[in-house]
Parts: structure tokens; C-alpha cells; sequence
């Protein structure tokens, strides 16, 4: 299924412009985790990437360490002067996590960029899938499993990760475009696409508590082949390098747009904060309070929001007034509303 497009441009296969060894998205010098890093999959497409564009300290999370051991091989096998560290991790687990974490930290450094692509596999190009069925025929647990993982790792990642990243560093989240179809579109299938959504808007939230931190979430297209692997594994080197800073912030992409009418287009997306997120249209834009002076204002807008303006009155001198009272008084103002 071709998943939506912002560009002209559909891509199916990898371009020039998202190369890995092109100068300008070199990881020189910079320490790259992937997470999931299993074997014939997305994620060891990724790390051979980042190899390639040359990273020199990789690291491996997943919950088999046969397949990142040998993940590890085929990387060594092409770039034998990079470092792969195995740290074997269930995602879901917070000590496993934390663990892994350190682990990193003390063997390789500080991390500079993080992609987060776990479970991902080549036959099945999502995290983790439960068996497809019904709401009310689901087996709770195994369906509740989705979201230990697709979900609970941004809180994990938070707890764990964050704390260890060198500043500036970037975190890219592999989602799925299909958490945007309508459940007739994809039956049987709530905890797949469910926390994939979820996954999503807790991206968003990553980047606004953290704005020195690098965060988009990756749609990654069709990675049912291994030429449909190179695609969104070239797109994430492309996303860690300076070309795509006018995209972070927690903004949502697809592998398959085009970079350079993407970076045509920067003007009008830095114009709109509200162009790829997981939200709905027609929100006012986000609510302003100013203080300190006789009138507070509470402004919508300029495009197509009410614009409040709301007098709150101040405390006399000397008197204390307890937050219900001064709860009380907005309450009788608002009452008051004036529309402008």
C-alpha cells in the first residue's frame, strides 16, 4: 500500500540526495544506536548505513542476541574498523533498558543519534503485531503487548537514554503510516495501529519537553524487499544530518517523499507548526497568557480562532487572596467574555 505523500516525488528506491556516503550527512565521529537490530531486517539495513556514512561506534538493542551478533558480522564485514557493541534488551523492561543504557555509555560514550526501529522485521515491517483479531476477541495480555513495546519504550527511552545523548543528538522513531487508516481499512488490527498512533504523539511530546533534542517520526514505506530496506535506512542518515533540522521538533515523514523538494519546501513547512503531526485541523493555534498588569489576555489565533480578551482582577494591597477566591472571581468574569 502506498502511503500518503507531501511531495511530487514518490520514491520507491533510494537517490543521490539521501546517499550515505555523500560529504554532507557524514556521522564521523558520532556514537549511533539501533534498537531492534535484528538480522536480514530494516534495522540492520540502518546500521550498515550509518557504517557507511561512517559511524564508527554502533550499537545493537534487541531481544535475540544471535540475530544481532549477527547483524554485527555483516557489519564488521564491510567496515571492519567500526566498534558494535551487543546489548542484548526486551524494550518493555525498564531494568533491561536502563542496563543497556549504561552499558552504552560506559562502553562507547555518549550517543549522537538513536533509531528506534524494534521489531521491525523483513516479512512483517511492523513492531510487535498480536494475532488479528477482534477487540473482544483478543487475548488481553498478548494484545495489551503492542504497546509495552511500541508505547512504552518512549518512557523507558526518556528515563534511560536521554540523560546519556551528547547535545544536539536526534532520535528517530520508525512508525507506520497504516496507524492513520480507518479501522474498516485494516480490520482486526487495534493494537498494531492503536499504539503505533500513540507512539506517535509521544514522539511529539519527546521533542517539545526536550528542544535540544533532534526527534521525527519515520513512516518507512514498503520494506517488504531488501531494495525497499535501502529507502528508509538512507533516510535516516539523511534525517540525522544538518539538512533536515527544519523537520524536527517531532514532526512526522514518510521515506518515500523526496529530500530535495522537501528542502524546497522549508520555508512553507517552518510556516506552519502544525504540518505533519499527529493532530486534526481547524485547532486555534496554541494559547498565549500574558500577566503583570491590570488586564491578563488570553489570545487566540491570528488564523481562524475567537480571540478572548478576559480581565482578571488583581489582589488589593496587602490582602491574600486563596486560590479558590481568585478561581471564584475568573469564574464570574468569564461570564463577561467580551468577543473582539
Amino acid at each position: 500500500m502506498a502511503s500518503p505523500c507531501f511531495t511530487k516525488v514518490y520514491r520507491k528506491t533510494t537517490y543521490p540526495a539521501i546517499e550515505p556516503s555523500r560529504p554532507e550527512l557524514s556521522t564521523k565521529d558520532k556514537t549511533v544506536v539501533v534498537a531492534g537490530a535484528g538480522e536480514e531486517s530494516l534495522v540492520a539495513a540502518v546500521a550498515l548505513s550509518f557504517a557507511k556514512a561512517g559511524g564508527r561506534k554502533i550499537a545493537l538493542i534487541g531481544t535475540t542476541e544471535e540475530t544481532l551478533e549477527k547483524t554485527k558480522t555483516a557489519i564488521n564485514q564491510s567496515f571492519p574498523d567500526v566498534t558494535v557493541l551487543v546489548t542484548p534488551a526486551n524494550l518493555s523492561k525498564a531494568n533491561e533498558v536502563g542496563l543497556a543504557a549504561h552499558t552504552i555509555r560506559s562502553d562507547l560514550g555518549a550517543w549522537d543519534v538513536f533509531v528506534n526501529c524494534a521489531g521491525i522485521m523483513l516479512t512483517l515491517p511492523w513492531r510487535y503485531s498480536p494475532t488479528a483479531t477482534t477487540l473482544a476477541g483478543a487475548d488481553e495480555d498478548d494484545w495489551w503487548q503492542a504497546f509495552e513495546i511500541n508505547v512504552k519504550f518512549s518512557a523507558h527511552f526518556a528515563k534511560h537514554f536521554l540523560p546519556k545523548c551528547r547535545a544536539n543528538a536526534t532520535y528517530i522513531d520508525v512508525n507506520a503510516a497504516a496507524c492513520h487508516l480507518r479501522a474498516s481499512q485494516s480490520p482486526k488490527n487495534s493494537a498494531y495501529l492503536a499504539s503505533q498512533l500513540a507512539a506517535a504523539k509521544l514522539d511529539e511530546y519527546l521533542a517539545e519537553e526536550n528542544p535540544k533534542l533532534r526527534v521525527y517520526t519515520l513512516y518507512p514505506g514498503d520494506s517488504s524487499s531488501t531494495e525497499g530496506l535501502e529507502l528508509p535506512a538512507h533516510f535516516t542518515v539523511w534525517l540525522a544530518s544538518p539538512e533536515a533540522d527544519f523537520l524536527k521538533s517531532g514532526r512526522v515523514v514518510g521515506a518515500n517523499w523526496d529530500v530535495e523538494e522537501l528542502v524546497a519546501r522549508k520555508a512553507e513547512i517552518e510556516a506552519d507548526p502544525a504540518l505533519f503531526r499527529v493532530t486534526i485541523g481547524g485547532w486555534p493555534p496554541a494559547h498565549s497568557v500574558s500577566s503583570g498588569s491590570p488586564a491578563s489576555q488570553l489570545n487566540y489565533g491570528p488564523r481562524g480562532g475567537i480571540i478572548l480578551k478576559v480581565t482578571i482582577p488583581k489582589e488589593p494591597a496587602g490582602v491574600f487572596m486563596s486560590p479558590e477566591i481568585k478561581r471564584l472571581q475568573v469564574d464570574v468574569v468569564l461570564k463577561k467574555i467580551e468577543i473582539i
